[in-house]
């Protein structure tokens, strides 16, 4: 009966985490869209580009575990707020960039700040929602991915022409105040379910036992290549679109919405799909997986917008059903009180991915004199090795076995 409770303003929190969601997607995924005019304006050159476009993934990579700690020890309420204004901070703070140096440690502590979300996000659903609709609850909040990320360059470009770079970061900053404002209204009463499980804090064995757990590790693998395909295209197609096929500034913002609102509707839908047939899902991300795989190599062979925007649409398409697997796991397989955690441990490994995806690949393009070829076959690759690893990933029912019989011989 303890489950069933309604969770006080259940909906509205989750209304309020999409929309601070969106506006994360915003803050982040600006600088894609303002990397040409920062290259020109501070001389930077593909290669340093792709540090910056990286420096984020340090810091917010590094956050992940400790903020999903934080967030189960102290709270989501909390953690969320201070992450929400720190980022807000720092993406006001970019305006201000001189050099490359002041940008790289400007766009680390973002991430930081941005770092500990999240997690502490994943764990307001466990605080709002009963069990049976937190698979739900959590693919429809992290659907806001794709939206933010077709929301972005629509609201970013024409603001970029408009007020130029340095002036976007400080009005694009405001958002994240907003978002502090609706989250606190929506969350003014205590909307925890009163779960034996969540009445005690995790001890110290629960978190060792977390840390030792192989189906955690190989799932936060997985993402990381995974990741690497998906923040590659992220951090470099606004460029590709304008450098190598053409399109000016205001155009990309509209055709890079386009593959991100399939990824949106993707989860959406995926997220109910796992719910009803979770036990099925391992083979749903296999073919997610090859299908993905396939569309970045036939995007390498591409020369026109149309087949560009097509395959890349295919992609985040099936990305969609992967993201879904991977951010519910925590909700799905592990206890509600070290829920945070075990998601932090998980997209540590996705996020961990930002580091390496934009360096490599702006190294890729400027060794080969400005082609995006070698640097799409490098994402295609990523694919072939997150299936195989997907091949030796046991299904959630056994791990379930395997789980029970640990958690007894440590108690």
């Amino acid at each position: 009966m303890k489950d069933k409770i309604k969770a006080p303003n259940g909906n509205m929190t989750l209304l309020a985490l999409y929309f601070t969601w969106i506006v994360s997607y915003i803050d982040r995924t600006t600088i894609n869209l303002s990397i040409v005019q920062m290259g020109k304006d501070l001389s930077l050159d593909a290669s340093q580009l792709g540090i910056i476009l990286s420096s984020f993934f340090f810091g917010y990579a590094l956050m992940q575990i400790p903020g999903g700690w934080l967030a189960d020890r102290f709270g989501s309420r909390r953690v969320i707020v201070v992450a929400v204004l720190m980022w807000s901070i720092f993406t006001g703070l970019t305006g201000f960039a001189w050099s490359l140096t002041s940008l790289f440690l400007i766009r680390l502590l973002f991430g930081l700040g941005e770092g500990a979300f999240p997690a502490g996000s994943t764990k307001a659903i466990s605080d709002y929602f009963s069990k049976e609709k937190r698979t739900k609850a959590q693919s429809t909040m992290m659907s806001s991915n794709g939206l933010g990320s077709a929301i972005a360059p629509i609201l970013v470009a024409p603001l970029l022409v408009w007020l130029g770079w340095r002036h976007v970061f400080l009005a694009i900053s405001m958002l994240g105040i907003i978002s502090i404002i609706w989250f606190l209204l929506s969350t003014r009463r205590k909307g925890e379910f009163a779960d034996s499980e969540k009445a005690q804090k995790p001890s110290k064995e629960e978190y060792q036992r977390l840390l030792r757990n192989s189906y955690l590790w190989k799932v936060l693998i997985i993402f990381f290549f995974v990741n690497i395909t998906s923040w590659g295209l992220m951090s470099w197609m606004p460029s590709y679109l304008m450098q190598v096929l053409g399109i000016n500034l205001k155009s990309v913002g509209f055709l890079s919405a386009i593959p991100s609102l399939f990824l949106t509707l993707g989860m959406i839908i995926s997220g109910r799909i796992i719910n009803k047939f979770g036990s099925y899902a391992k083979t749903g991300v296999l073919i997610g997986i090859i299908i993905l795989g396939i569309s970045l190599y036939l995007m390498a062979q591409s020369t026109t917008i149309f087949q560009v925007i097509l395959f890349q649409s295919i992609a985040f398409t099936f990305l969609s059903y992967i993201f879904s697997f991977i951010f519910t796991l925590p909700h799905r397989a592990m206890e509600a009180k070290v829920v945070g955690t075990a998601f932090g441990m998980i997209n540590f490994g996705g996020q961990a991915a930002g580091i390496f995806s934009p360096m490599i690949m702006g190294a890729l393009i400027s060794a080969s004199g400005g082609s995006y070829k070698s640097a799409f076959m490098f994402l295609t690759i990523c694919c072939v090795v997150a299936a195989v690893i997907t091949l030796f990933l046991p299904s959630e029912k056994k791990q379930a076995v395997v789980d029970h019989a640990a958690a007894k011989t440590v108690s």
